[in-house]
């Protein structure tokens, strides 16, 4: 098995579950590793995308948190869940999006004999860079003897980029589907005006590098990104209407003759080393209604030098319980040394209407974060100095183990881009 399915155990398909929170697995740590590589080709990020989070492998308030600006940004229903039309956003089909017929790409391994849209997926992906060469066409959905030579010498790439543990064979399962989520990025849907995700934006860098598109690459295929699409094919000869499928796919591979995931360089899961804990404590009712509960978590990552707590809350009453000048919750961590106390706002999940769920996020330098008592409390909106209300969750954080240097962060240099320019506008069609 390879290396990044022993860094972030255990192995779950990308896509192939919904995730909601406190799941763990290398799906986890494949949502935040294209997260974090998409944010640095959208430098400085179109829309509220926010910052990158720690590539953990756990599904926790960090990464709720980014999977909310991924929705909110591309204009789908914000709730913090991983779901089909999320996965959507990042090219994966799940359920009603499965493509290409299905099955759903990943649900099983792919070897010579195979045929469906889930070789097409893989061949998509693949004749985006140089193995369009030994495929010599566009996908078909049979895995013949080329698709064998095409996915053994992306193996072999990909173990000179630090993948360990991949077997050379050009059989398709666990790391190898992990590596071409994490390095081919497009591929796994027919692209068209309203269809808007990462691999959107893998497409517009791509049509940029070879000169056809001269907009910012912010994901959303918009009028812009379908003229440039229409210029390129155009040059290469073939039907110009715009879609981005299995023929067009093909034709950008044939002059964008780089392994992957060069020059878009994916994170390196090789030598890189993890200094990240994570420690997470119960957080129980201090009001007579039993049904609040929640959790803090601390984490803890020497690598990239900042600590941060993960404050959420479930089933809370509404602030204005305690009193109508109390519009939302904060969260409280006191130092049991010096009695200092760090206050921070949690926002409602999801934002808008009656919500019951909160969460907030205190990120700070390493050795910052106190450890002690920690307290969710009602206050007045924005105001982290009060007054507050009565505690209505309780709990205590104790000393984070220190970070071990097992594994890999799945963190590293990634794509980078000088691109700039105004907001996205547009909305996805799911």
């Amino acid at each position: 098995m390879a290396l990044f399915e022993t860094t972030f155990p255990p192995y779950v398909p990308f896509g192939s579950r919904t995730l909601s929170g406190g799941e763990d697995g290398t799906d986890v740590a494949v949502l935040q590793t294209v997260y974090n590589q998409s944010l640095k080709v959208m430098n400085p990020p179109q829309g509220p995308l926010g910052q990158p989070i720690s590539v953990t492998g756990i599904y926790d308030f960090a990464t709720g948190q980014a999977v909310r600006n991924v929705q909110s940004y591309f204009g789908t229903s914000v709730d913090g869940v991983a779901g089909p039309n999320t996965y959507f956003l990042f090219g994966q089909g799940v359920d009603d999006h499965v493509t290409y017929g299905g099955p759903r790409y990943g649900s099983r391994t792919l070897s010579q004999g195979n045929t469906g849209g889930d070789v097409t997926v893989l061949q998509n992906r693949l004749n985006l860079f140089r193995y369009s060469s030994i495929l010599g066409g566009p996908a078909d959905g049979i895995f013949g003897p080329k698709t064998t030579a095409a996915v053994a010498q992306f193996q072999i790439d990909a173990i000179a980029n630090g993948d360990t543990g991949l077997e050379t064979n050009g059989v398709v399962t666990v790391g190898t589907f992990d590596a071409t989520w994490i390095y081919t990025y497009a591929g796994g849907r027919g692209l068209f005006t309203g269809r808007n995700g990462f691999d959107v934006m893998f497409i517009q860098v791509l049509l940029r590098k070879l000169g056809f598109y001269g907009g910012a690459i912010t994901g959303f295929y918009d009028g812009a990104t379908q003229a440039a699409v229409i210029g390129f094919q155009q040059s290469a000869g073939i039907s110009t209407d715009g879609v981005v499928g299995q023929s067009t796919y093909y034709q950008l591979g044939l002059r964008n003759q780089v392994p992957a995931p060069s020059p878009y360089t994916a994170p390196p899961i090789g030598p890189v080393t993890r200094q990240v804990s994570a420690c997470c404590v119960p957080l129980t009712s201090a009001t007579s209604d039993l049904h609040p509960y929640g959790e803090a978590s601390h984490v803890v990552n020497l690598a990239e030098s900042f600590e941060s707590l993960d404050v959420v809350g479930f089933l809370l009453p509404p602030p204005s319980t305690f009193g109508s000048q109390y519009g939302q919750y904060a969260a409280q961590v006191t130092d049991p040394n010096t009695g200092q106390v760090r206050t921070f706002l949690m926002t409602s999940l999801p934002p808008g209407g009656t919500p019951s769920d909160w969460g907030g996020s205190l990120s700070v330098g390493v050795k910052v974060i106190p450890v002690g008592p920690v307290a969710v409390v009602p206050t007045p909106s924005g105001s982290t100095s009060g007054p507050f209300g009565p505690a209505v969750l309780t709990g205590n954080l104790g000393p984070c183990p220190s970070p071990s240097s097992a594994g890999s962060s799945g963190g590293g240099d990634g794509w980078t881009s000088a691109d700039t320019g105004g907001p996205a506008h547009g909305t996805n069609s799911g």
